[in-house]
């Protein structure tokens, strides 16, 4: 078996795990669809040395539709021996039986011998009540193996030690599989290795796109350099294709037997490129926008989100491609087989069209009653053929343009997308607001890329719950004064969500002026910080200010700190993000702005960023005390100074704690205790000067990083011992230098 060799030889030992008096056992492997499952359960029931050891065996397929009396027929009929029954139970076997009659004949062959039962591509979670509980239990080690493509069938149905997470083939074994499908015994060409190597790769370890590719490969006539270079050049290439084609059917059920709510979730991941890194905030904005979001009461559209995804890592179509250091999901996406079926099965039922080139704009049947049109080449637009054909579509209610951010305006058709409820047009410049997006009264969320003003004809957009706008700055220019948004943002009552980047809050008009619904506020200056704006934003949840260092700021110049004198009123805020552009940091000083008022900040607080304050580590003990603060991160000398004490009980609750860039020097505990009883993971990055680190943190710990700190930093804390002290109690520990 080319590849999984390793997880093969350690299922096979669990199997062969003889002790005395042991009870059945139930062991699974679960993974995604073509991962394969059903190769390594197939290859396990074969091995002579497995064959041996069980008297008697079966190996049977049930699928998301099995028939109950069938599965026992086929259990039975393959683990049966003529000595194990008499004639009446022949007779019986061969005509309708009944469950009952099925459930004794096959445990009269069970009964007092060893066995191994395969169940492969089990879809019920209640597997083992339906059929584990009818077999009988001789306490003679024998074994049931099944596998399956749903996590919480393999964790319902076996104990987690017994519980096998098949894993995707590396470069290599890719190779090895493909070259071996390709050529069997005859060696490959030298002058094919790079390329097949680069296709091996592109088919993302999963072994039966492998597996796929290399049968349409060796069928092929063509085996020059030329044409395996233009196959390992591009996933689109037809032989990818007609791979995933050739998948689909396996691949299917997957998506068929998703759960209702999920389907929509599942299928709009596909809306952006293929193997896109799809950012977790983008799909909470999106989803939410689109109504896919099953909110119960007091829910968060984050938390729905996150429930949403783990579900669908759960059934294994989705994946995970990056993480935060506290285990909070970063990035997310689709493997391209998914996201293939995902295009195809969108197309067809009208949830959405991709467009990746001219010809895909011309297939007017294609394009007929689509509810959403993803955009991946925004030069289309500037094409008039494909102009028209956009503009035709008037069922369209989501415009996406996902693909590469293209640096020169194109004309795009909104006066005929009159019934558009999301406009994401972040990767398309505009010199100017589009006037035709005013009239687009249905929109709920809004992103672009523009470089002139937000009109205050905006307030239009009454139904707006998402207003994002980048700037292109290689245009613009900053004075240290941000622009206010127009003064009829504050009738947009609807608005859950404000990022116009380089613009402020205007000071409310009227006393009634409200954005009750405002949870988001990013990129405002201190100029936004003020009492009367933070007492109309009341559920403000996640906040981010940036301060603007200029020349001619004084030394003791403190009012860009304004911004924290009226942060406590905002009573629900979980998340502050605060950072100087430009920061000041004075060599000569220890402290490059005036002392803040830190102690001020809401005890809500759940997440602290600050970056370039230059305080001194002193004033950290104002923040210490806030009861609900769990992840802290400190950035660009957002502390400075040699020495940072940390006293008894401070940061009770903190689990995530992160130092980068600064001039720490040593970095204690006052007294012997454990200090950070709470903190799971600890990051320190680019502290050249770091000479001490505390070792005794609590029982909670379970990743530290050092990236490029101060060797002598590990050195006074006893590395090979620590080492083993951390790894004992199952702690990550990298420490990584950039100049190894």
């Amino acid at each position: 078996m080319v590849g999984l060799s390793d997880q093969f030889e350690k299922i096979k030992a669990k199997l062969m795990r003889i002790s005395e008096d042991d009870e059945v056992k139930t062991l699974s492997l679960a993974g995604m669809a073509g991962i394969g499952k059903t190769a390594l359960a197939k290859k396990l029931y074969r091995d002579p040395e497995i064959s041996d050891l069980f008297e008697r065996r079966a190996f049977v397929t049930l699928g998301p539709k099995f028939q109950f009396e069938r599965v026992l027929r086929d259990i039975t009929t393959q683990a049966i021996e003529r000595e194990d029954v008499d004639d009446e139970d022949l007779q019986t076997m061969e005509g309708e039986t009944s469950s009952d009659a099925l459930t004794r004949i096959m445990r009269k062959c069970l009964t007092g011998r060893r066995y191994l039962i395969v169940l492969d591509d089990v879809w019920n979670f209640k597997v083992n009540d339906q059929f584990v509980s009818l077999f009988p239990e001789n306490n003679n080690c024998s074994r049931v193996l099944f596998t399956t493509r749903l996590e919480e069938v393999a964790k319902y149905n076996s104990s987690w030690f017994s519980k096998h997470d098949v894993r995707f083939l590396n470069k290599k074994e890719s190779w090895d599989l493909l070259r071996q499908k390709v050529f069997d015994e005859t060696p490959c060409p030298h002058e094919l290795e790079e390329a097949g190597n680069k296709i091996a790769e592109n088919c993302e370890g999963i072994p039966l796109t492998i597996v796929t590719v290399a049968d349409i490969l060796s069928r092929s006539n063509d085996k020059t350099l030329e044409y395996w270079n233009m196959v390992a050049a591009n996933k689109q290439n037809s032989v990818f294709i007609d791979a995933y084609e050739q998948m689909f059917e396996v691949l299917y059920p997957s998506y068929e037997y998703l759960p209702q709510h999920l389907k929509p979730c599942f299928l709009y991941m596909a809306v952006f490129p293929q193997n896109y890194e799809i950012p977790f905030y983008k799909l909470v904005r999106l989803w939410n926008a689109e109504g896919f979001l099953e909110m119960g009461f007091l829910e968060t559209p984050e938390y729905a989100t996150w429930f949403t995804l783990d579900q669908l890592y759960m059934n294994n179509v989705a994946t995970v491609h990056e993480k935060s250091l506290n285990d909070i999901t970063k990035t997310c996406g689709l493997y391209s087989p998914f996201w293939h079926l995902c295009n195809k099965e969108a197309t067809k039922i009208k949830f959405f069209r991709g467009l990746n080139t001219l010809d895909h704009c011309l297939v007017q049947e294609d394009l007929k009653g689509q509810r959403r049109l993803c955009i991946r080449n925004n030069v289309l637009f500037g094409i008039k053929d494909a102009y028209d054909s956009i503009a035709s579509v008037s069922t369209v209610r989501s415009l996406l343009c996902t693909g590469p951010y293209h640096q020169y305006p194109v004309p795009v058709c909104l006066e005929y997308l009159r019934l558009l409820r999301i406009l994401d047009a972040l990767t398309i410049l505009f010199y100017e607001f589009p006037m035709q997006v005013t009239n687009l009264v249905r929109l709920r969320y809004l992103s672009l890329t523009l470089n002139g003003d937000i009109p205050d004809f905006i307030s239009k957009l009454w139904n707006l719950q998402y207003l994002i706008v980048h700037r292109c700055l290689s245009i613009v220019e900053s004075d240290g004064k941000s622009p206010y948004l127009p003064m009829e943002i504050w009738d947009m009552e609807e608005l859950k969500h404000l990022h116009v980047m380089g613009s402020d809050l205007p000071d409310p008009h009227c006393e009634d002026s409200l954005l009750p619904n405002l949870s988001t506020l990013l990129d405002v200056s201190p100029q936004s910080c003020t009492k009367d704006v933070f007492e109309r934003i009341p559920n403000l949840r996640k906040l981010g200010i940036r301060i603007e260092s200029t020349p001619d700021n004084n030394d003791d110049d403190d009012k860009p700190l304004c911004c924290f004198d009226h942060i406590s009123n905002l009573d629900n805020l979980e998340t502050l993000k605060c950072a100087t552009v430009n920061p000041r940091i004075m060599l000569s000083k220890v402290v490059a702005w005036p002392p803040t008022p830190l102690h001020c900040l809401p005890s809500s607080l759940v997440t602290l960023s600050l970056s370039g304050f230059g305080f001194a580590w002193k004033e950290l003990s104002k923040i210490s005390s806030l009861p609900n603060l769990r992840v802290l991160k400190l950035k660009r000398y957002a502390f400075r100074g040699p020495d940072w004490e940390v006293c008894d009980g401070e940061f009770p609750c903190l689990q995530y704690l992160l130092i980068e860039d600064t001039d720490l020097k040593n970095w204690t505990f006052r007294s012997r205790s454990y200090y950070l009883p709470r903190l799971e993971s600890l990051v320190v990055r680019h502290c050249y000067k770091l000479e001490d680190i505390p070792q005794k943190f609590g029982s909670h710990l379970k990743k530290i990083e050092l990236v490029d700190c101060n060797p002598l930093a590990l050195d006074c804390i006893d590395l090979e011992k620590t080492t083993s002290r951390y790894k004992g109690r199952g702690v990550d520990l990298s420490v990584r230098y950039s100049w190894d």
